[in-house]
């Protein structure tokens, strides 16, 4: 019971760093308190440390009570359930029995006995025999054909049953025919057909009209009706966009002549002043259009491009003057002399996308080369036949080139009749 009454007054007390001044000018000078565990594993900043495996909160404590952290939960497969070949193997089976089998399992479900595969809906409703009999059998009533607008219209024999339904039509619907007048039968004195409705106008001009239809047979109402408005509301429109007209800055409403000529006109201080005109358009002679000369010199003295040696500057771009090396490097990008032109790039040979160039048909074989090679695309010869080609388009050295010897196959058969 004495730890939770207060000092006596007068002793020392042992918190005093805690109570100082400094401390509660900056409370954050010693280390604050640490968040309690069972708060902290629901913060963010508790996975913040490098390597820790993250953990659901609500599972925290099942692992500080010993649960193993790689331990999977739920129930494993059973080794005597369906694996995935057997899941993506066809389900009717491969035997005939299998397939059978497959159908007597699938029996007991209802969907199988009401909707077949491939057959509409069976409802259990039985047809009649001469429904089923009967292939051209259709439900329903056929279509009686009507009247057609045209009669609809205009009908040709109105009977007086059809004038009652018309009345009584209008009465419930009050709804009438095209051009017919809408009556809404009141008990007149008058004659609502001869007798003409509105007062008389009160000004009577010559000949019994009215001084209104007179004004309208002497064209009086022709001209747009005038109005006066406020002259700010007009010059309001007047700036606004009008269709096919540019639009109205308010630098005034005149336009000016079709032939007025804006800004002011150039004055010439001599007959020989250029103008706008000679600017754009040019006024030089033969010597002034001449290129300058000092054009491609440099004016700076030590630098111009003067020599007294017999010899060309600069490093050319057919390496020429230096050997090239026995093995080619990718690394190497210098042109010895060998490398294709712009038209061979541009227009490859033949079986260059395999890795063969012309040159390739042009180089000398020896004689064995050349008939292994022809027998076997299947343009082999007998020998005697071979030897006769080959002396007549190998060169004096022996050797023979695989073009030169296919245009002496080519003049062996056209020779001898084979193609």
């Amino acid at each position: 019971m004495s730890s939770l009454l207060p000092p006596k007054a007068g002793a020392i007390n042992e918190n005093l760093k805690l109570e100082s001044a400094q401390m509660c000018v900056n409370p954050h000078a010693a280390e604050p308190p640490a968040t309690p565990p069972h708060v902290r594993k629901w913060r963010k900043s508790n996975f913040v440390e490098p390597g820790k495996r993250v953990i659901h909160p609500g599972m925290q404590d099942d692992f500080a009570a010993g649960v193993d952290p790689n331990k999977i939960f739920g129930t494993g497969t059973a080794s005597e359930s369906d694996h995935v070949a057997d899941v993506w193997k066809n389900p009717e089976g491969d035997t005939e029995f299998q397939k059978a089998k497959n159908q007597l399992m699938e029996a007991v479900y209802k969907s199988v006995k009401r909707e077949p595969l491939g057959t509409s809906y069976n409802r259990g409703h039985k047809m009649p025999s001469f429904m089923k009999d009967d292939p051209k059998f259709r439900h329903g009533i056929k279509s009686v054909k009507g009247q057609t607008a045209k009669e609809v219209l205009n009908p040709a024999d109105e009977t007086e049953e059809d004038v009652e339904a018309t009345k009584l039509y209008i009465k419930s619907h009050g709804s009438y025919g095209p051009g017919v007048q809408k009556t809404r039968n009141y008990n007149w004195k008058v004659d609502p057909h001869a007798t003409v409705w509105g007062d008389k106008g009160k000004d009577i001009a010559l000949g019994g009209l009215s001084q209104a239809v007179s004004d309208i047979l002497h064209g009086v109402g022709d001209e747009p009706k005038k109005t006066i408005t406020s002259k700010k509301y007009d010059d309001f429109q007047s700036m606004t966009d009008l269709l096919g007209r540019a639009r109205n800055l308010g630098h005034g409403l005149s336009l000016p002549d079709k032939d007025h000529v804006f800004g002011k006109g150039s004055v010439r201080r001599g007959p020989n002043e250029w103008d706008s005109r000679d600017c754009i358009e040019g006024k030089y002679d033969i010597s002034e259009q001449a290129p300058d000369a000092d054009l491609g010199t440099t004016m700076t003295p030590g630098f111009r491009n003067c020599t007294t040696e017999v010899r060309r500057f600069g490093c050319p771009s057919v390496r020429s003057d230096i050997p090239k090396y026995a093995r080619r490097s990718v690394a190497d990008n210098q042109n010895y002399g060998d490398d294709v032109n712009a038209r061979y790039l541009l227009h490859p040979s033949q079986f260059a996308s395999l890795g063969v160039e012309d040159e390739e048909f042009v180089n000398g074989r020896d004689k064995e080369y050349i008939k292994t090679m022809f027998n076997d695309t299947g343009y082999g010869v007998a020998d005697d036949v071979f030897e006769e080609i080959y002396a007549s388009a190998c060169e004096p050295d022996g050797s023979c080139g695989v073009d030169q010897y296919r245009k002496a196959y080519n003049n062996w058969l056209f020779a001898t009749g084979g193609i």
